[in-house]
């Protein structure tokens, strides 16, 4: 390692520490005044505004480090298939690309500033210019980790990539002139698209595409100042509910570093391992239990998949099988209670998230079926071994080490249903919940361990955050060009609500399995979701249909990302896995259309609580 690079690493780790701090403050804060409320019936005063500067912090400082230690949550599959010069110059564009995207937003960023600083936070009485300048500072760390990773690629790539995005920039600059002067008429997101295509396929991180796309069309169209830019990215990030992501983030990743999860896991292993394919079933199960409390597909994936490994390889399953089931119940698990596409579905539309938990919970039992299905008749047909025989004694003795970390989602449900704590408040009790059960229960804690957790945690959701912050901008973008109404219209022609319904879930099944899910959620239920009042849908109904099919089309093989990131952590050749994994996903998608048919599966559960 090079003088430069530690260096870097030193800048890198202390901005963890400022975040992870920041993340601490907000659990205390979040806890305590849910518990003060309750008692006293009185809110800290001044909490609203120390929850605004230390979401900003979250985001904004956790996304940079982030993208410093990932791909920064892009497309990367065209950049795995190929090597050498090409691999390196398709890097250098993205990377160009997106400091690009950086350095316009910095341009803009400085009025933006200057208007915020004239105003003031209402009790606290702080300048808001202390909440905005965490979005510069941001921006800032962006180029520099951007320019630390152009560094590391080749010269020829690296002028190659800043060539092409000087050429986008031109054309961008010519569409303007043609909007301008009137030569041009057609709607710019058309035209807009091209260089956003290029630069998905070359890895820019998905956050700076949506910003692209919003920046792009501001640019061409010239319809608002670009001071917009920066304020659409505050504003996506404001809302009190957004606190939730990196609660829940932690909560999981405590479940994961304790070993709640690999106890949770081992139980269903021990109770339903005896059956035919009993391993797989197994595996579907775990998935179902785990699912949504890292707010992260691929650390469900990566815990539950590591731990039934093992037992999947020494009873002689295939890798590909196993891959596959695994791949599918990620799928299945996007609307399992704490889900983080339902939270961000809640935040960014009319929808009590509260009602969108306690919906997606028997739409996913109905998917897991169809799964339990699947790996049964495949396991009868290829003859699949069973797992261990069952033994009462051995299950009943893994339950109890494993009933504190099922609570996890129970605790945050049943807050909510309860009416004791919003979604936020209820993902602070997992918290707390999770660090005392590993401490006292499982005596699994350590500072290290505590340290890592909420750093990953908060890292990962300051991405996912940041993600929100652009999307925003591209959703302004969508308001600003009408296409919103154009798709409404087009959706207007269809009168049936069950026709709606199967239309629905093949355009998100695309969009899925061409954007991450998140991604999809923010751009596309803004738009739909008002579709559904208007034929007579019940917007849970609709909430429920756009997250599960969004999951499917992100597991879809052969472009599905997340069918990618399966068989990279389970280990299964891409090629080989993918007829498996399409005939699971048949049974999924027959599983939608049961939920879609019987909208009373949805809606039965927040009904009988009372929600609407």
């Amino acid at each position: 390692m090079t003088e430069r690079s530690r260096g870097m690493s030193i800048f890198a780790l202390a901005i963890e520490a400022v975040v992870v701090v920041a993340i601490i403050l907000n659990i205390a804060i979040t806890f305590l005044n849910a518990v003060v409320r309750d008692v006293f019936q009185q809110d800290f005063s001044w909490a609203t505004d120390a929850w605004t500067i230390l979401i900003a912090l979250i985001t904004f400082l956790g996304a940079p480090v982030y993208f410093r230690r990932t791909s920064g949550m892009a497309y990367t599959a065209l950049i795995d298939r190929v090597e050498g010069d090409q691999r390196q110059i398709l890097e250098a564009i993205g990377l160009a690309v997106f400091l690009g995207i950086c350095v316009a937003a910095l341009v803009a960023f400085p009025q933006f500033f200057a208007s915020q600083s004239s105003q003031t936070l209402p009790v606290l009485d702080i300048s808001t210019g202390f909440v905005a300048v965490w979005l510069g500072v941001g921006f800032v760390l962006m180029s520099i980790f951007t320019i630390e990773k152009l560094t590391l690629l080749r010269r020829r790539a690296v002028a190659i990539g800043i060539a092409v995005t000087l050429v986008m920039g031109l054309a961008m600059a010519l569409l303007r002139w043609g909007y301008e002067s009137g030569a041009i008429t057609i709607d710019p997101f058309i035209l807009v698209m091209p260089p956003v295509v290029v630069a998905f396929l070359a890895g820019t991180p998905i956050a700076g595409i949506l910003a692209l796309i919003g920046m792009l069309f501001f640019l061409v169209t010239g319809t608002v100042p670009m001071v917009t830019i920066p304020a659409a990215m505050q504003y996506g990030v404001s809302s009190f509910v957004m606190l939730a992501v990196p609660f829940f983030m932690v909560a999981g990743t405590l479940m994961d570093v304790t070993g709640m999860a690999r106890r949770m896991i081992g139980m269903v292993q021990n109770w339903v391992g005896h059956w035919s394919g009993g391993l797989l079933v197994a595996e579907v199960v775990a998935m179902y239990i785990f699912s949504g409390l890292s707010g992260s597909k691929v650390a469900d994936m990566a815990t539950v998949g590591s731990v039934m490994k093992v037992p999947l390889r020494q009873y002689g399953y295939p890798a590909t099988e196993s891959v596959a089931v695994l791949s599918a119940s990620a799928a299945m698990g996007e609307t399992i209670p704490p889900s983080l596409m339902l939270l961000l579905l809640g935040s960014i539309t009319t929808l009590s998230v509260g009602s969108l938990f306690v919906a997606g919970v028997m739409p996913a039992v109905t998917l897991s079926i169809a799964l339990i299905v699947a790996a049964i008749i495949r396991s009868r047909i290829h003859h699949f071994p069973k797992g261990a025989p069952f033994s009462l004694r051995r299950a009943l003795r893994s339950t109890p080490p494993a009933l504190p970390a099922c609570l996890v989602p129970v605790i945050v449900v049943g807050g909510i249903i309860g009416g004791i704590a919003s979604p936020t408040e209820s993902a602070t009790f997992a918290v707390v919940y999770g660090f005392a059960a590993a401490l006292v229960v499982y005596h699994a804690i350590s500072l290290r361990l505590a340290w890592d957790a909420l750093r990953d945690a908060a890292l990962t959701a300051g991405m996912v955050l940041f993600m929100v912050a652009t999307s925003n901008l591209l959703a302004q973008a969508i308001v600003i060009d009408g296409l919103a109404r154009v798709l409404a219209n087009a959706f207007n022609a269809l009168h049936d609500p069950t026709i709606v319904l199967f239309v629905t879930a093949a355009v998100m099944i695309v969009i899925g399995f061409v954007l991450e899910g998140l991604p999809a959620i923010l751009i596309a239920a803004p738009i739909l979701l008002p579709i559904a009042s208007r034929v007579g849908i019940d917007p849970l109904q609709y909430g429920i249909v756009l997250t599960m099919s969004v999951g499917i089309g992100v597991f879809l093989p052969p472009v599905g990302i997340g069918y990618y990131m399966a068989c990279a952590i389970g280990e299964a050749p891409v090629n080989a896995t993918m007829r498996p994994c399409l005939i699971y996903n048949i049974f999924l998608v027959a599983g939608l259309a049961i939920v879609i048919m019987f909208p009373g599966i949805t809606l039965w559960l927040p009904h009988s609580f009372g929600m609407h």
